[in-house]
This record gives structure tokens, sequence and C-alpha cells, in this order.
């Protein structure tokens, strides 16, 4: 409460180990007109909650120590914080964040980085009004207490009128369900007037989507004197669905029995309709990779075929080159020394052309097989590599620390055996290899 001029002022805590993001945070808060409190820690936040209370906490999900998820959970655990409402902030994308979990300890939302101040602002001004509501409910309640005069019924109305006047829909219910009271918002977004609405049961909006469980454990909570919150798909006078989130609150008598039940709730559709779009382009481009993946696969069968069938093809003229040149190698004193180098010529090469087509054949298997990660360590395996290659012997070999690594074995094997052989085969004659 600001004492000087008497307007009550909402309590922000904004919760980040990061001194820019807080900062950010706050500066995107600062027209609101509001007290914001920093912290840097989850323990810190629970100290400064000891204090007072809260509108809204702006909580970061990965910190040190102790993360944002367990911080909520032992703000929930307390009675005095346990409806104080907690929004997410994170730098993960949807389909990364554990919504799910951030919604059962409690969370009324998430904010995703890169953070925008106006949506941020829009978000947690939600919370600033209707906190400063309850607290002009409490304090008129505790007038009302005090005074029991004309002057309480007069502020009682100034507050129904606050409440009439509010964005978002209110609607109150006894407690068998009837509802007694609706806002001017809830007219305007469900298009009943309240003369059509009074008398009614909420399920003058069901929409037939949430079924009968759903209902069950409304019930179940309420009655228990419990706060449900929940998402509703609704229908509208004129037959259009639209999503909506809902807080029940139980209202007690003086005796603690549970008397009536004051719904606020809010529009999420276009939300609703813009993750629906984002689902709908996921799927999509998950069919695209599927095909070019698909298109991928056919064409490594058809090089795999192809490589085998140049290989076979190459492999008959070969073996009929290399018989000839045997048998004339058995005559060839005949040949004289031009015709001695080549047969030469014509031996190396018919060597080097099979070792083509091994090559040829090992490119067209490793593509087939399957790859098996695991972890390598690269001195080890160039240490057995050296010791099995030919000529490996008239080079100097400097093996040092390479570390760990995961990968397929075979596969990083034959990449190594490669360029370690084409290392030696291309060395300067001139210099001994290092």
């Amino acid at each position: 409460m600001d004492a000087g001029a008497g307007t009550p002022r909402a309590r922000i805590l904004i919760v980040d180990d990061q001194d820019a993001k807080r900062l950010g945070l706050a500066a995107a808060l600062e027209p609101l007109g509001q007290e914001v409190v920093m912290v840097a820690s989850g323990r810190e936040a629970l100290r400064q909650l000891l204090t007072g209370e809260f509108a809204v906490i702006l909580l970061d999900v990965q910190m040190p120590d102790m993360d944002g998820f367990e911080t909520a959970r032992l703000i929930r655990s307390r009675r005095q914080t346990e409806t104080t409402p907690i929004i997410f902030v994170t730098a993960h994308d949807r389909a990364e964040a554990d919504m799910l979990g951030g919604y059962t300890l409690g969370a009324v939302d998430f904010i995703f980085s890169p953070v925008r101040s106006e949506v941020l602002r829009a978000k947690v001004n939600v919370f600033v009004e209707l906190h400063l509501k309850t607290l002009t409910v409490q304090a008129h309640e505790r007038r009302l207490r005090e005074l029991e005069s004309r002057q309480a019924q007069h502020e009682l109305a100034k507050l129904w009128g606050a409440i009439a006047q509010s964005a978002d829909p209110v609607m109150i219910t006894t407690r068998s369900g009837v509802i007694e009271y609706v806002n001017s918002a809830f007219e305007q977004v469900t298009g009943y007037p309240a003369e059509e609405a009074l008398g009614q049961t909420p399920a003058l909006l069901n929409s037939g989507r949430q079924d009968a469980a759903f209902f069950d454990d409304l019930w179940r909570t309420l009655l228990s004197g419990e706060v449900f919150r929940g998402e509703f798909i609704n229908r509208r006078k004129d037959g259009g669905e639209y999503h909506e989130e809902k807080t029940i609150t139980p209202i007690r008598d003086e005796a603690g029995r549970v008397t009536h039940f004051v719904a606020t709730s809010q529009d999420v559709t276009y939300r609703k309709q813009m993750e629906a779009q984002l689902h709908a382009l996921n799927a999509s481009l998950e069919a695209r990779v599927r095909e070019r993946t698909a298109e991928l696969e056919d064409v490594n069968s058809e090089l795999e075929a192809y490589a085998y069938s140049i290989s076979h093809d190459l492999r008959t003229p070969l073996r009929h080159i290399g018989s000839f040149a045997d048998l004339l190698a058995r005559s060839s004193d005949d040949l004289g020394d031009n015709g001695q180098r080549y047969l030469r010529i014509i031996q190396d090469g018919a060597l080097k052309m099979e070792a083509l087509i091994d090559g040829l054949l090992e490119f067209a298997r490793t593509g087939r097989s399957e790859l098996r990660p695991q972890p390598i360590e690269l001195r080890a395996l160039l240490g057995e590599i050296i010791a099995e290659l030919p000529g490996a012997e008239a080079a100097t070999w400097d093996l040092r620390d390479l570390g760990a690594v995961c990968g397929d074995l075979l596969g990083v094997r034959q990449v190594l055996t490669n360029l370690l052989t084409n290392a030696l085969k291309y060395a300067d004659p001139a210099r001994p290899p290092h």
C-alpha cells in the first residue's frame, strides 16, 4: 500500500539467476506502476514470500541449486502462497518445455523467450488487477464487519461495480450451481444477457466436448473446498465454440460451509487456434521429412545395386587381364626389358583396379550397414590401425591423447584407415613421412 497516495500497489516477484533477464523483465513491467521485487534464486524467493503477498510470480525454469519447478512445489506447499499465480519463463520451445508438469504445480501460464514486452505486461496485468480487486474485496469485507453501517453497504456497492466492469467474465453461483450473478464481460463473451443466464446453471454453456469424468472431478474438487482450475470448451448462444481458462473458487460462510462459487475466466480461443496451426505445420513438416527420407532410401538402393552391377561387370575382364599377365610373366625372359616393364605396369594396374572395385563394394556395404554408436578411444584405435597398415614401418608416428568419441566403430575405423593409407601413399619420397 502506498501510504502517501492511499493507492494500493501490487507486488510482483521476479525470480531469475541472470541479472540481465531480471532487469529486462522489470523494465518491461515498469509501465504498470506496481512494486517489482527481484531475486536471483529460489531460496531468496521463498524468503521474500514470508514478507507479504505477491500478485504474481515470474519464475525462471532453469536455475542452479533449485530450479523453477522445485521452487514452485515449495511455494504451493505453503498455505499462504498456495494460490499465488505463477508464470514460468523459459527459453525452451513448446515441444521441449514440461508444460504439463508446470501446470500440475499450479502454473497459470508459460512465457517463452524472447519475451515480448506487451504480451508480458498484458498477462501480468490480469493477475495484478485480480490481486488488487481481491485486496479491495478483503478491505471491504473488513470494513463491513467493523462498521456494519450504511457506509459499509455503499462500499459493497462500489465493489460490485468493480466486478461488474471487470474485463474478464465473472459468474457467481450457489452451492448447487444455480447462477446468481454475471457481469457484462460474461454477456459479451457468451452472448447470453444476464436475464437469460440468471436462474440457469453453467450447463447453459456446455458444448458436450468435456466428458462426465471432467465434471465429476470439478464438483469433487469444489465441494471439498478446494480451488478448481481448468480449461473449458464452451458454446456461445450463437452456437460458436470458444476456449476458456477458468478458475472457480469456493466461498465459505462464517461457519466454514461452502455456500457459493465465484468463477473468473479468460477467453483463450485465439491462443488455441495458433497452437492448432502450429500442430498442423509440424505434422506437415514431419510428412515432408518422411517423404524425403523415402526418396533418399530409394537413391541409396539404386546406388547399391549399381555398385554391385558395375563391380561384377568389371571383375570378369580384370581376371582375364590378370591371368594372361601371369602367363606372360612365366616367359618374361623372352620379352626384353621394355616388355617386362610393360608387364609390370599391366599387373600393377590390374591390382589397383581390383582395389578400386573392392572400395566400391565396401562403399555400397557401408551405405547399407546399420550404425551402432559406442564410445571409441581414438588413440587405441589408431594404434591398432597403424599396426596393420602396410608400409607403416617406413613412417614415424607421434600418437598423442586424442580423447574419446561416440560413433560407429566400423565406420570410424574405415575412415581413419583410408586417411592413413592415403597419407603413406602420397608422402614425399624424398623425406621420411612423420
